[in-house]
């Protein structure tokens, strides 16, 4: 939702881009920090019930004040309260995925999940880009109700999980960082997040000011259309995964974000946004939803701490994404951005296919 709202945020707090960007990195270290921690909770302490309502609330508490933030800083500092509150809700969501259903179903399940999620991020910059030709402070209103309803739904979820026995909680941790798998799955996560939004992001510090001055409601309409691609991909990639398998699908994902890209750099991209935002949705999405996938099931015992761990690694990717490239930009431009991720993806297709020599175990 932010993103098409760069323009008026720079303008109301009368700051640059870099700290335009920061309004994402922000909420996002945070959000990928703390997950580490909110899944071993979950699998032994408190539950998935009361860490989830002890997250929405933080995340609340952080939109209400982003709404009202009469700085920029003060701002940021709203944008971290939000994206530590995230951090106790979207790993502990996944894991009740692995806690409710057997193996040959995971994958519809995700895949509805996915659909369910991308439909948020395809609705959120067409809201966020109508609603900055009003008040882009609305947006965060906005997120403040969604918050709360998130909040009461949690309080219906019953409590499923076995939970481990509450001993050394940083021996859990190691215990499955120790796993190979659960660290590669969560690099390349990390490396679908980065890809994707350092694209975004570079293209609204691009199209949104001159020569190309798109208005925020027209760019929120293109990254709908990102978000729309996403949906189809991610609902289609979770049924085949429970078929053809989880590394398989994610495999042709990355190999088709490798095309998509690199039309990027061989046609005037500007005349085909849309499209070329639309296609990276679906093989973005085709990739992560085998990999949410096969998170939950990496480590049986532990999902919550295993998720946790895949997603704090993925959205670092997500955190450093609008700001690690600020220089190469600055220096050349959105071409070398699409370069940057042309070579990313190909590191993990080229990894994808290596995991893919490993059997594959149903659990």
């Amino acid at each position: 939702m932010i993103l098409p709202l760069f323009r008026h945020i720079q303008e109301t707090y009368s700051t640059t881009k870099l700290l335009v960007n920061l309004t994402v990195t922000l909420y996002m270290i945070p959000f990928s920090i703390f997950q580490i921690f909110s899944g071993v909770l979950s699998d032994t302490l408190y539950g998935r019930k009361r860490v989830i309502v002890f997250g929405s609330s933080l995340y609340c508490m952080g939109a209400i004040l982003a709404y009202y933030a009469p700085s920029v800083f003060l701002f940021l500092f709203a944008r971290i309260l939000q994206g530590m509150g995230s951090a106790f809700v979207i790993p502990i969501t996944m894991a009740l995925v692995g806690d409710f259903f057997e193996y040959h179903q995971r994958g519809k399940v995700m895949g509805l999940g996915a659909l369910s999620t991308t439909l948020g991020a395809t609705i959120g910059p067409l809201v966020g880009g109508y609603l900055g030709l009003i008040d882009w402070r609305l947006s965060f209103l906005l997120m403040f109700v969604i918050g709360l309803i998130v909040l009461l739904i949690s309080l219906w979820i019953p409590e499923k999980q076995k939970r481990v026995p509450r001993s050394d909680l940083t021996g859990t941790i190691l215990k499955c960082l120790r796993n190979r798998k659960v660290l590669l799955i969560g690099f390349l996560g990390m490396i679908l997040f980065f890809t994707r939004l350092s694209i975004y992001t570079f293209l609204s510090n691009t199209i949104l000011y001159p020569p190309y001055n798109l208005s925020s409601d027209l760019w929120g309409t293109y990254l709908f259309m990102a978000g729309l691609g996403g949906m189809i991909a991610g609902l289609l990639a979770g049924f085949l995964a429970d078929y053809v398998g989880r590394e398989k699908v994610a495999s042709i994902g990355f190999i088709m974000l490798n095309v998509v890209i690199s039309l990027y750099l061989v046609i005037e991209w500007f005349s085909y946004l849309p499209l070329l935002l639309f296609l990276l949705g679906v093989f973005g999405s085709f990739s992560m939803t085998p990999l949410n996938t096969l998170a939950v099931e990496v480590n049986p015992k532990l999902r919550g701490t295993a998720s946790s761990i895949y997603n704090s690694l993925r959205f670092i990717g997500y955190a450093l994404a609008p700001v690690l490239p600020f220089p190469i930009y600055a220096r050349y431009g959105i071409s070398s951005i699409f370069m940057m991720n042309l070579f990313l993806a190909l590191i993990g297709f080229i990894l994808m296919v290596l995991a893919l020599q490993k059997k594959e175990k149903k659990y």
